[in-house]
């Protein structure tokens, strides 16, 4: 394995689709995150959101991703529909899934559901399930980009093998005890079984 990555590790999916999770994870497992303290921790990520706010910032093209030269060797959370706006540089994707209903149960709760969407539960879901198949399409299409995705509910059911898949894919000498470690299942919330 190589001691020093030569690519930015990016954490992405939807927001509630575990990705303050796996950046968690990294971080116990030793490699660098890309953070700052601008949204800090609550009920619903207790243990904080390992945002960047230069990542959140790539709304459009051209949008500044001289920030992306500092998280070379570390670890970034990029949301999966801002993807397509960071430059051509290597780097390996652990984008999360997790069950669309669970998604859109978490955003209830936070309040995140737009008010002028008159979509019923059904609708949501398909909606959510095209933009996915979207953003993995696109992902899929970037040369510079190695993608790993990784199910939520499968990191809270056997946090340690998730861990070495990860480990294997970003070929790092991560401690995959430690990164099992970080997974709590009791913060599972919002679980639908589906």
């Amino acid at each position: 394995m190589q001691s020093t990555p030569q690519f930015v590790t990016v954490v992405s999916g939807y927001p509630r689709s575990g990705t303050s999770l796996m950046m968690q994870m990294l971080a116990a497992g030793g490699l660098g995150v890309l953070v700052d303290d601008r949204r800090p921790a609550d009920e619903h990520n207790p243990r904080g959101y390992y945002e960047y706010a230069p990542s959140l910032a790539l709304k459009s093209e051209g949008a500044d991703t001289a920030w992306v030269a500092s998280a070379d060797g570390r670890a970034v959370k990029v949301m999966a529909y801002q993807l397509q706006h960071l430059d051509d540089q290597d780097y390996r994707v652990i984008f999360m899934r997790r069950t669309i209903a669970e998604v859109l149960a978490s955003w209830d709760k936070m309040g995140l559901t737009r008010a002028d969407c008159e979509l019923d539960q059904r609708e949501r879901e398909l909606s959510f399930k095209t933009e996915y198949a979207v953003y993995e399409a696109r992902l899929e299409r970037r040369p510079c980009m190695k993608a790993l995705y990784v199910q939520y509910g499968d990191v809270l059911g056997d946090p340690a093998a998730q861990s070495a898949r990860v480990v294997d894919f970003l070929e790092l000498p991560l401690d995959v005890a430690a990164m099992a470690g970080a997974v709590d299942p009791a913060l599972y919330h919002n679980r639908t079984g589906g």
